[in-house]
């Protein structure tokens, strides 16, 4: 059975608390199909400051993302 989770991921990084809103998917294999996973980030915030753009822009999203999707699965 498939499920979808919305949640925060937050992490520290220096002096900043960095909170991550996303959307993840999870539908396991079966005898006909493949097992689908995906994350999607809907929002980021630096200690409460929305920085939405800047996080698409300028991070290493691909990071975040593992980060996040290894959040996941351990919830």
């Amino acid at each position: 059975m498939s499920r979808t989770q919305h949640g925060t991921y937050s992490e520290k990084i220096n002096d900043n608390i960095l909170e991550i809103e996303y959307e993840y998917y999870y539908a396991p294999a079966t005898h006909y199909d493949q097992e689908e996973e995906s994350v999607d980030v809907t929002k980021v915030l630096a200690n409460g400051n929305d920085i939405t753009d800047f996080y698409w822009d300028f991070f290493d999203t691909e990071i975040m993302h593992d980060r996040i999707l290894d959040y996941c699965r351990g919830n």
